[in-house]
This record gives C-alpha cells, structure tokens and sequence, in this order.
C-alpha cells in the first residue's frame, strides 16, 4: 500500500474521531483503535503511527500551557485560544516572567528568554 493511501486511512480515522465541536473525543478514539487492531489492516503500524500524529497535533492545540516560576494568585482566563484545557504549570528554572504554549505556538517572556535578545542583538 502506498503512502498517500496510508495518509488517507489515517485522515479518515481522524475525521472519525472528532465530535461535533471538532475537538478530540476519547470515546471515539478508543472505539477506532480497537476496531482497527481487531481488523489488522495490511500495515497497521503505519496507519497507526501517522494517526497518533494526527491525534497528538489536535490535542496539542486544545490545550494552553501556562509556565511561571511561582503560582499565580488569580489564574488568567484565554477564551479566545479556543482551548479547551488550561494547564498552569510551575517551572523552577523560570525567574522572571511567563512562557505559554498553544500548539507549535510558544510566547515567551521569561528573563531568560530576554536576556538571550539582548545577546543576540549585540
């Protein structure tokens, strides 16, 4: 089987996963794998691997990571990211400042991430 035939089986595996808002249902995900090994497809593995991307990648932008060095007194709300889950997150190695991820999008306004500016600049 080619690769643009696997894509296509794993795509669709995806299509099917997703609920009516377009967000991942877990449910649904779990019903597929379990149809799908039940079935053992002619290179399942493969299939599989390019569906967990595809999984991993909507997942990832469901979620908003917030990183700060200590606990924010009121926790923030980012209604506009369209995430569904809010993860506030401690990181020791942040002094100064914030670092959130939405997906492959990273805001980072730490003092270390200033720092680093400022010696690329020079």
């Amino acid at each position: 089987m080619k690769s643009k035939n696997l894509e296509k089986i794993a795509k669709s595996l995806f299509k099917k996963s997703l609920n009516n808002d377009g967000l991942v249902d877990t449910k649904k995900v779990q019903i597929i794998l379990n149809t799908i090994v039940f079935q053992k497809p002619p290179q399942l593995i493969k299939i599989l691997r390019k569906y967990k991307k595809l999984i991993e990648a909507a997942l990832s932008r469901e979620e908003l990571v917030v990183e700060t060095a200590e606990k924010l007194s009121s926790q923030k709300k980012f209604a506009k990211t369209g995430s569904t889950r809010i993860n506030y997150k401690i990181n020791p190695n942040i002094v100064l400042g914030a670092r959130i991820t939405h997906g492959d999008w990273v805001w980072d306004e730490t003092l270390q991430a200033k720092l680093e500016n400022l010696t690329k600049a020079n």
